[in-house]
């Protein structure tokens, strides 16, 4: 369960860093949903501050552990799958602008994502998960293992949201010739 914790976190994380260096996409994103309040919400003043946001509940997780930190990242995931759901429903090839980049389309994978974060969050309020600092100095050698284990996770959890939709993209562009 830890692991998945962490690797939940670092992709949060990923994402606030993303948003505090190139707030763009993200404002364009909740525009294009039409998410209520978007005009304020998608200023790149507050697409930092929600990145900001991000990086710090991910430091927590990461950090301290324990239940506030999995409810904050649990809070971050409902958030996160309510607008991936909207995006979907409202701009389905609109690029979801979680990573700062202009072509990672919102595909269900990506709420998928969002919501396995969720449960993630939940899951490790009701049985708290150690940070990552107690856990490798507990467990030493196989705390390390956990560690790059959980890096491997997060990193393939990207390439779902971002990666996957893009050679789909291709693939039908292909198919078409």
């Amino acid at each position: 369960m830890v692991g998945l914790l962490w690797a939940a976190g670092v992709i949060l994380g990923a994402a606030g860093l993303s948003k505090l260096a190139r707030p763009a996409p993200t404002g364009y994103a909740l525009k294009a949903a039409r998410i209520p309040g978007a005009g304020f919400l998608a200023s790149p003043t507050m697409v930092r501050v929600a990145g900001l946001a991000e990086l710090g509940v991910a430091g927590y997780v990461l950090g301290w552990g324990g239940s506030a930190a999995a409810a904050l990242l649990g809070v971050c995931y409902l958030i996160l799958s309510v607008v991936a759901w909207r995006m979907l429903r409202v701009a389905p090839s609109q690029d979801c602008g979680c990573f700062g980049g202009s072509s990672e389309p919102i595909t269900r994978w990506h709420l998928l994502v969002d919501v396995a974060g969720l449960a993630i969050g939940v899951a490790a309020t009701l049985w708290p998960q150690p940070s990552v600092v107690d856990e490798v100095t507990d467990q030493g050698a196989q705390g390390v293992l956990l560690v790059g284990l959980s890096l491997l996770l997060a990193w393939l959890c990207y390439l779902l949201m971002t990666a996957l939709p893009a050679l789909a993209t291709l693939r039908a562009k292909v198919a078409d010739r």
